[in-house]
């Protein structure tokens, strides 16, 4: 008997524990269901947001926000404030993207930390002391995240390696490729390809090309360009001109999938860093094998286009062709040219020469006509030292040679997008025009500003015959600047479609094949469907890849150069500057200094003047003072973050 209640009783507290595992579990599903899921969004301060897939956004209190990085996907619940506003909670940790970051060591007492080099994060990563042997303070490192802060708020890293200080030589540059995990070394498989190439190769691979050796092609560029990718001939016609834009041809040199090719895939474009530039291409090829020199036969993808006296394009074609450049002319010398003055120019160059200028000007009243034309910006040339810090700043205005290669450019890549179109296969850029959440803006601007238009902006026609009439109305504010603002940023497809913001019905480029990869595969569809060859297979997977390693490149160069810029700031004796309202935001004006083209926020958040912020016109302004795009202001300095990479402006 006893042994029957025994058995009862273990049997009743069986069921009971699986009944409370059930009731758990369900508990459990019941809470998961009601739980959202979201990507981590961090800030400028100690808060952040989780945006769901459907548009949502839910703010992550400081508190909260320690717990999570940005980018985690994380499931949350809701809860209220003691204001009613709805809160976000983390409940469950999906996944993590912050695996690995570049910072700065920072020692705090008895305890080192890497502070992360992110503008969204406020987390800094312990490092355990037996891990900083031979680190001193702001040293820059990499580190990978051993410890998620998800559990108990605490962050926790380990030193991959060291990178240096920003006062060693060159810093600025090693940090960006370190930062953005760019490719800077050439693979030891790549060596063995190279060596298989030389000039007296270029004969026998020139065979059943066309020879345009004798046409007195010119190369126009920056004085010590050794990169020349393509190189320009002209010549006046009954009905016009022929312009012929020699291109180089890099894709004769290497195959698809080899180990050249593989490597330039993975760089995606040259670098243009101060005083050192990251190739896309080795040397022997960038600078020598594939670069029109002047008075060497290279291979070369010719565009021939014969265009009317207004500058309208009649045909074109484009051919395998052996060229030779009979000069290599600088920007500052056909400026000079242009400007009356031939003695600059070889007289065996100068009737094509000026047949090039003449053909340019009814390109670009063509463009005026029927396209749109983007207002000029200066550039900022910048010299480095010995040492690789930043010695000058020259600021230039565009001339009258940039602009003569602009147009041949331009017209040549728009030749190319639509031979791509006949042939069916390639990448296009593409440009969709307003973005869709600004149209409401953008009306109420229409009918508050008087401008006569009536058609659909959205269109690319509309777009154009739009901003065609903003041109056409008189303003004191400047429309075109902040309506510029509300565009998207153009962008590669498969497809071909409009670039609204120049007014084309589709474009793409295929001129610097030395410098651009995107470029580079488009010379080998051309050159496949020449031949009647199999041509690259664009895909999604690359069109992805190809907008990533752009944007990648940008970002890496402009870090190197803001970087060596607020250096050479720090060190300049002015105390005030002229500037230019370029950027505007509810919390106050990104301001650049004209003369160098550095860039600093000045915050209007706390100022005495209380202003308000108009987001149709991106303006702060009360009764008696007003800022907004494009706007003269005299600045001065109100804190320089060397190691932040941050500079803080006051209006004067």
């Amino acid at each position: 008997m006893d042994n029957f209640f025994t058995y009862s009783y273990i049997m009743l507290n069986s069921d009971s524990l699986a009944q409370l595992k059930a009731l758990k579990s369900n508990i459990q599903t019941q809470q998961e269901a009601r739980l959202k899921q979201g990507t981590v969004r961090g800030s400028q301060g100690r808060f952040g947001f989780v945006a769901t897939d459907d548009g949502e956004s839910y703010f992550l209190t400081p508190d909260e926000m320690a717990k999570v990085f940005p980018g985690d996907v994380i499931q949350f619940s809701e809860t209220e404030d003691d204001k009613g506003k709805i809160q976000a909670v983390p409940e469950k940790l999906i996944s993590t993207q912050f695996k690995q970051c570049t910072g700065r060591f920072q020692k705090r007492g008895k305890a080192q930390f890497v502070e992360p080099d992110t503008r969204t994060s406020t987390h800094w990563l312990y490092i355990p002391p037996d891990a900083c042997e031979g680190l001193e303070d702001n040293d820059w490192v990499v580190c990978d995240v051993t410890r998620h802060p998800f559990a108990n708020g605490k962050p926790q890293g380990k030193i991959v390696r060291k990178i240096g200080q920003l006062s060693d030589a060159s810093f600025e540059r090693s940090y960006a490729i370190e930062k953005h995990n760019l490719s800077h070394e050439w693979p030891e498989t790549t060596f063995s390809e190279l060596a298989l190439l030389s000039e007296e190769s270029i004969e026998k691979m020139a065979e059943g090309r066309e020879d345009l050796t004798t046409l007195p092609y010119v190369t126009i560029d920056s004085e010590h360009t050794r990169d020349m990718d393509d190189a320009l001939f002209a010549q006046a016609t009954d009905d016009g001109w022929l312009l012929s834009i020699a291109i180089a041809d890099p894709s004769s040199w290497f195959g698809m999938n080899t180990n050249l090719d593989q490597e330039a895939a993975r760089r995606g474009n040259s670098l243009y860093f101060p005083g050192r530039s990251l190739p896309m291409l080795p040397q022997e090829l960038s600078n020598s094998l594939c670069s029109l020199l002047e008075g060497k036969n290279r291979l070369a993808l010719v565009c021939n286009i014969q265009m009317d006296k207004q500058g309208e394009v009649l045909s074109y074609e484009f051919k395998e062709a052996l060229v030779r450049s009979h000069g290599k002319l600088s920007y500052q010398q056909v400026t000079q040219f242009i400007d009356g003055d031939q003695s600059v120019v070889d007289g065996s160059l100068t009737v094509h020469l000026q047949h090039l200028y003449e053909a340019s000007l009814a390109l670009n009243s063509h463009r005026r006509s029927n396209n749109l034309i983007m207002e000029d910006r200066p550039d900022y040339y910048l010299t480095v030292g010995d040492n690789g810090k930043l010695q000058t700043v020259y600021k230039s205005e565009r001339n009258s040679a940039q602009k003569l290669v602009e147009e041949a450019m331009l017209v040549a890549n728009l030749c190319c997008a639509m031979h791509l179109q006949t042939i069916g296969n390639g990448i296009y850029i593409q440009h969709p025009g307003f973005r869709t959440e600004r149209i409401g803006d953008i009306k109420t601007i229409v009918e508050q500003q008087g401008i006569e238009f009536e058609g659909e902006f959205t269109t690319p026609e509309g777009y154009k015959a739009f901003i065609k009439a903003v041109e056409q109305k008189p303003s004191e504010l400047p429309l075109k600047t902040i309506l510029s603002r509300f565009l998207t940023r153009s962008e590669f497809s498969q497809e071909a479609g409009p670039h609204t913001g120049m007014g084309f019905e589709c474009y793409t480029t295929f001129t610097s094949p030395i410098r651009k990869y995107n470029d580079l595969l488009v010379h080998r569809i051309i050159k496949a469907h020449l031949n009647e060859q199999k041509a690259p297979d664009i895909n999604a997977d690359i069109i992805a890849h190809l907008q990533e390693t752009l944007i990648t490149g940008r970002q890496a160069v402009n870090l190197a150069e803001s970087w060596l810029k607020l250096q050479f700031l720090e060190n300049l004796p002015q105390k005030e500057f002229a500037g230019k309202i370029v950027q505007t935001n509810i919390g106050g004006c990104t301001v650049q200094l004209v003369d160098l083209g550095i860039e600093g926020f000045v915050d209007l958040r706390k100022s005495k003047k209380r202003l308000n912020f108009d987001k149709v016109y991106l303006r702060h302004s009360n009764d008696n003072t007003s800022y907004q795009l494009d706007q003269e202001v005299t600045v001065k300095i109100k804190n320089l973050d060397i190691q932040g990479r941050k500079l803080d402006l006051t209006f004067v």
